[in-house]
This record gives structure tokens, sequence and C-alpha cells, in this order.
């Protein structure tokens, strides 16, 4: 026996519904079947673990839009800078013509603005881009080089609606997919991705719930499926909730 009548103290079996010294009526809950932790009976992953404690419904698509992989493929050792240094340091001043000292001061002019633009875009990292996951899944359905462009290293503000969520095959880290969209053979998501820590946050969205969250987009994913576009948060936040 491991939980107590709330009422009177006595200890009671796990699945009482009555307590049998005072007649109180229990709190229903639920035992982790993996590591035996006690949960609310409306759980559905263990707050101490992260191990599901019901069977999910998958929805008609789940297939064609289960996350499969977790971890993005960083193609600068700066990832973490968003890759933006990189292509700065590697400026160089274009050569000033001998012939004209007025062409001279413009040139320099011209370089010195350029030289801000960089710093501007080297330093400003931190800066976050305002976004609707929908409109990400419309930039990657048009050009998916200019997506990554656009938002692969990005620290983003992402609105959306709960479409379904779920544990990825390859870690105890959850998925919240914010959007799936499949058009031309393929099928497009954008996916908030939370430590297994974090599963209360998981825990208290359902389908159809609207979503605020902050983190870094690392782009797009690989998938078992190449029909398969998989674009993913890193999250920091979701609905202000911190989930470092």
């Amino acid at each position: 026996m491991t939980k107590k009548c709330p009422k009177c103290g006595a200890e009671l079996a796990d699945d009482a519904q009555f307590c049998v010294n005072c007649g109180a009526k229990q709190e229903a809950i639920l035992k982790c079947p993996k590591c035996g932790h006690i949960n609310k009976a409306d759980s559905e992953f263990c707050t101490e673990c992260g191990a599901r404690l019901k069977e999910e419904a998958k929805p008609a698509d789940a297939d064609s839009t289960k996350v499969v992989v977790a971890e993005p493929v960083r193609e600068n050792a700066q990832a973490g800078n968003g890759g933006s240094q990189g292509g700065f340091q590697n400026f160089q001043m274009p050569p000033m013509p001998s012939d004209n000292g007025k062409k001279k001061k413009i040139l320099a002019i011209v370089g010195v603005v350029v030289v801000l633009i960089g710093l501007f875009f080297a330093f400003s990292g931190g800066s976050k881009m305002t976004v609707k996951s929908n409109e990400v899944v419309e930039d990657y359905i048009r050009d998916q080089s200019s997506g990554e462009k656009k938002y692969k290293g990005k620290n983003l503000q992402i609105s959306g609606k709960v479409k379904w969520k779920g544990q990825f095959t390859n870690s105890q880290d959850y998925g919240i997919t914010l959007e799936s969209r499949t058009t031309g053979g393929k099928t497009y998501q954008v996916i908030i991705a939370v430590p297994a820590k974090k599963a209360d946050v998981v825990n208290s969205l359902k389908s159809g719930d609207f979503v605020n969250a902050e983190g870094e987009c690392v782009g797009i994913v690989k998938q078992k499926s190449p029909t398969v576009v998989s674009v993913q948060i890193q999250a920091k936040k979701v609905n202000d909730k911190s989930v470092d």
C-alpha cells in the first residue's frame, strides 16, 4: 500500500476508491508502469520519468506525419550563434579605384555601410522573429531552400493550435505538432520539441488548444520517409512556461 487517505491518514491500496477506515471517497490515480510513481488520473505522461501512462489514439494520417527523428543536422560549427558570424568574417572590401578620389569616397562609404549591416546581423541573433505556424509551412512549400535561409538558426516566437502530440521514437522528448499540410505528394509540418522533464507542460495541452512557443528553429530534420518535410523548433518556452 502506497497511498494514504487525505481525510484520516489510513494506509490504502493504490486502487482503493473508498477509505476502509472512515469511508471517504478517494481521488483516482494512475501508477506509472515504469517507475511506480503515483500520478493524477488525467495525466497522459508520468511527471517523474516521462513514460506514457495511457495509449494515445492516433489520427488517420498519423503514419504520414509521425516524427521519427528529433536531431537536426548542423551544417556549421558555429550553428549555436546562428551561423551568421562565419559569413561576416569572410567579408572583403571591394577594390578601390585609383583614378578617381570621388569614387574612392563613395566606395568607402558603401563599404562602411556594408560593415555596419554585417555587424547588425552578426550580433542580432538574440532578437525574436514573430510568426504563425501556417506561415512557416507556406514558406517551405514555396521553396525549402528559401525557408531554411529565413528560419534556420533563428529565435522564433511561433503560434498555432495543437494538431497532435506524442513522444519521439528515438528519445524521451515530446513533439507538439502545430501545423501539418500535404501537397504535391509531400507532407509539411511544424513541430515544437519539448524535453521529457517537462511532461507536465505536454499533459496540460489537448488537441485544438492555442500554443504560443519560443525557441530556436533547427530547420528541417531527417525523416525515414523522404515525403515528410519536418521543421522543428527546440522550445525554450511554451505558453510562457519555461521548458529549458
